[in-house]
């Protein structure tokens, strides 16, 4: 049975009542009756699949965490506007793997996606049983600024800061 597990019917009451608060504040009181039928139908859901356990998010390192972020998205963004628009082109694509020494789970999912995110980078592949990220890139030497994110990432968990490592890969 799905609330059978303890805890569970918890969690699911949890996430409705979160759930129904985002639908209050996005669709306002209209609609109560959809809103509260989908909040507990999406909470059920929500225990079906319970939270990935062994990870918390540090809150005291979160707003560390976004200015990092924030910083190197407008840093990148203007690095790559600024290869687009000169009259050379100087944009140097390649690929690079990474070593990635952020645990599985919730942080290295983090990394994954926020490496993504950032102006300049795109994660290509996740050797996981290699426990390495094949990254593409746009300059020259990323490899400081994933080293970066993985220590930032890892305070974020509250996890040993330890540094990766980046090799080309050869085309």
């Amino acid at each position: 049975m799905l609330f059978a597990h303890p805890g569970r019917l918890s969690y699911a009451l949890r996430a409705a009542v979160v759930l129904f608060a985002l639908w209050l504040v996005l669709d306002g009181t209209d609609n109560l009756a959809v809103g509260g039928l989908a909040a507990l139908l999406a909470g059920a859901l929500a225990a079906a699949f319970p939270p990935v356990q062994g990870f918390t998010v540090r809150l005291l390192a979160l707003p560390g965490f976004a200015a990092f972020f924030t910083r190197e998205s407008l840093r990148g963004a203007a690095d790559v506007a600024w290869r687009a628009l000169h009259p050379r082109l100087p944009i140097e694509p390649h690929l690079l793997h990474h070593a990635i020494t952020l645990p599985a789970g919730p942080p290295r999912t983090l990394l994954v996606s926020t490496v993504s995110l950032l102006p300049g980078t795109l994660s290509a592949r996740l050797l996981a049983e290699e426990n390495v990220l094949l990254v593409h890139a746009i300059a020259p030497h990323p490899e400081e600024g994933l080293d970066r994110l993985e220590a930032q990432i890892a305070r974020l968990f509250g996890l040993p800061e330890s540094r990766g490592g980046a090799t080309a890969v050869k085309r």
